[in-house]
């Protein structure tokens, strides 16, 4: 069984290896933890010994500052005056969310083999999935009825006014 000054020194030896001026060196962290005999022989042991450990902790210190990274790549996309700097921020962008020119898919909808049926259908379920996007489409159909009704030559328009 483990002395407790054994077990006390392996935490700061995972405490020293994940955090600090001694991060990712295990022979540092072993040093600082207080193993002077062959202490890269023992950073090299420990670091396998806790490896799931180690791992665990950098995630969480990973998952808990990602936001404020995505933030901060958010903020220079958007305000930064170099292009390029927009540029390359918004490839890492989408590099972080897996997204590369290999796997960025466009789906292509061949609308000519459909049925008129089956467009309208399509059309519906749309309208009914994307708030906002009736009210939208009413406005673009009013804006276009008033707009061909204002470019029918004058002898339409007083047949359209007779009816």
């Amino acid at each position: 069984m483990a002395r407790r000054s054994d077990i006390e020194k392996e935490q700061k030896f995972i405490d020293y290896f994940t955090d600090g001026s001694t991060a990712s060196n295990a022979t540092a962290s072993a040093k600082k933890a207080g193993y002077t005999k062959n202490p890269s022989q023992h950073g090299y042991w420990l670091r396998k010994k806790y490896e799931k450990e180690i791992r665990s902790i950098n995630e969480t210190k990973i998952t808990s500052t990602s936001s404020l990274a995505i933030d901060t790549l958010k903020y220079l996309m958007i305000n930064s005056e170099q292009d390029s700097v927009k540029m390359n921020t918004a490839k890492l962008l989408l590099e972080l969310g897996n997204y590369s020119s290999q796997n960025i898919n466009i789906a292509v909808d061949d609308t000519k083999n459909k049925t008129d049926d089956e467009l309208i259908a399509e059309l519906n379920e749309l309208i009914n999935k994307v708030p906002g996007f009736k009210t939208k489409l009413n406005f673009e159909s009013e804006s276009k009825s008033i707009a061909e009704e204002s470019s029918k030559p004058a002898k339409d328009k007083e047949k359209t006014l007779a009816h």
